[in-house]
Parts: C-alpha cells; sequence; structure tokens
C-alpha cells in the first residue's frame, strides 16, 4: 500500500512538473512571435495614398518656383508610384527632366502622359517646348500643330509656332501665329516680344521697337501691386 501511494506521488509531481514547462514555453514563445491583434491588423493596412494633385503641387512648386530639380523629380516620381496611370505625373516628371538638362528622357515621359490622356493640349505644348530646346524644330512645328488640333484656342501653342517658323527663317509663317497669340491674348508681355524679335530678325526695327515696348508696358503693370 505504502509503495502505491508513493508511485501515485511520483506521477502527480511530474505531471505539475511538465503543466508547468509547458506554460513556461507557451507564455515565453508566445509573447515572442505572436503580435496583439490590434497591431496586426493595422501592419496590414496598406499605406493612405494622397491624392495626386498633393504630389503634383508639390512637384510644381519646386520646379517653377524654386527650381530644385532633383526635389521636383521625387514629388512627381511618387505620384507616379502612388497612381501609375494617372498623366499628370509624367507630365510633370518630364519638365523636371528637360529642365535638368535631360530632354531625352523627357521625351518618354511626354509620350507616356500623351498615351494615358490623348486628349489634353497642354501635355503636346509642354513636348513641343522640349523639341524645340533640342533645337528638332520641325518636330516642335508636328507638335505644337497636335497641339491647336485639341484646342485651337491654345495661345502658347501658336507663340511656340511663331518662334519654330523664325528660325527655319518663315517669317510670313511666325507672324501669323505671333498674331493669332496676340489676338487671343493681348496683355502678355511674352507674346509681343516674341514678335518683337521676329520683327528685328526680319529688319523691321520700328516695328520691333513697339513690341518691346509694349512688352515692358505688360510686365511693369503686372510688378505694380
Amino acid at each position: 500500500m505504502k509503495t502505491r501511494h508513493i508511485i501515485i506521488a511520483l506521477v502527480v509531481v511530474v505531471f505539475c512538473i511538465n503543466a508547468f514547462i509547458i506554460g513556461w514555453l507557451w507564455l515565453h514563445r508566445g509573447g515572442e512571435t505572436s503580435a496583439p491583434p490590434q497591431a496586426e491588423a493595422v501592419a496590414d493596412e496598406p499605406q493612405q495614398r494622397l491624392p495626386p494633385k498633393a504630389y503634383t503641387a508639390e512637384g510644381f512648386a519646386f520646379l517653377h518656383r524654386e527650381r530644385r530639380y532633383a526635389d521636383a523629380t521625387t514629388a512627381f516620381e511618387a505620384c507616379i508610384r502612388a497612381y501609375p496611370d494617372h498623366s499628370d505625373g509624367y507630365h510633370g516628371l518630364a519638365q523636371a527632366q528637360r529642365e535638368a538638362g535631360d530632354p531625352s528622357k523627357a521625351l518618354v515621359n511626354h509620350d507616356r502622359a500623351i498615351q494615358l490622356d490623348p486628349e489634353r493640349p497642354e501635355l503636346y505644348w509642354e513636348r513641343g517646348v522640349t523639341y524645340a530646346r533640342m533645337k528638332h524644330v520641325d518636330g516642335a512645328i508636328t507638335i505644337f500643330e497636335a497641339c491647336l488640333e485639341r484646342n485651337s484656342r491654345f495661345a502658347n501653342a501658336h507663340v511656340g509656332l511663331g518662334e519654330a517658323y523664325r528660325t527655319k527663317g518663315d517669317f510670313k509663317s511666325a507672324l501669323i501665329h505671333h498674331d493669332e497669340a496676340i489676338s487671343l491674348n493681348p496683355r502678355s508681355a511674352w507674346f509681343h516680344r516674341e514678335r518683337g524679335n521676329t520683327y528685328r530678325n526680319m529688319g523691321e526695327q520700328e516695328l520691333a521697337n513697339a513690341d518691346f515696348a509694349k512688352s515692358r508696358e505688360l510686365e511693369k503693370k503686372i510688378e505694380t501691386p
């Protein structure tokens, strides 16, 4: 009888020891490998995206106001990562690359923007500017004309064509587009200055001086509060 009691006691001790070990391992290993349910839920949530304009507004501020082309590039690339099928990111990135001195890369992103949104005239205008910077005059003319096919009142495209035809020595065509641009926006100092440059290249100095004077007058009005 005494022996049986001893055996029962040993069994109980062994059971208690095993239960203690199992409980200890569960507490420690579980705490190390398992995250609280709330934390797991947060980790599984996708990172919140900003609206496209939040990225592009920052990019264009860096590009036009501060001329920080690397920062502008970063902002537009962030827009593209968040919205790969949105034309504005590529549109801005192309301009940043052009201003940073890499027109070949810019053309790739101009093309991507146009592919995504082929009816936006400003996409063609900026591509034409890049061609003009590359001295690819015929390419610039083709793209500016494509811009006007989508919006015949896009005055900047007329100015671009005026400059391109002036470069080719076709002053008659240049003046047609300069005049059209000024008729659309007669208060643009830039438009009068470019027509003045064409008149000067033609040897019409009096007409050139009149446009230059008008350009300066309009610029002063802009600067005056």
